[in-house]
């Protein structure tokens, strides 16, 4: 739960800071994926290395 609240202040603070009004997408670059489970759905989209190979 933590790590949810700290993405969520710095996708708030990257929006103070420049002062768009359009929507922020958290995406998450890893090697396998995101890992389902209840803090998942923070992340809107995903790029693992079969997407960039």
């Amino acid at each position: 739960m933590k790590i949810v609240g700290r993405k969520r202040e710095r996708l708030d603070a990257f929006a103070r800071a420049t002062g768009t009004k359009k929507a922020r997408h958290l995406t998450m670059v890893t090697t396998c994926g995101v890992k389902q489970n209840q803090y998942s759905g923070i992340v809107q989209s995903e790029v693992t290395l079969d997407d960039l190979f």
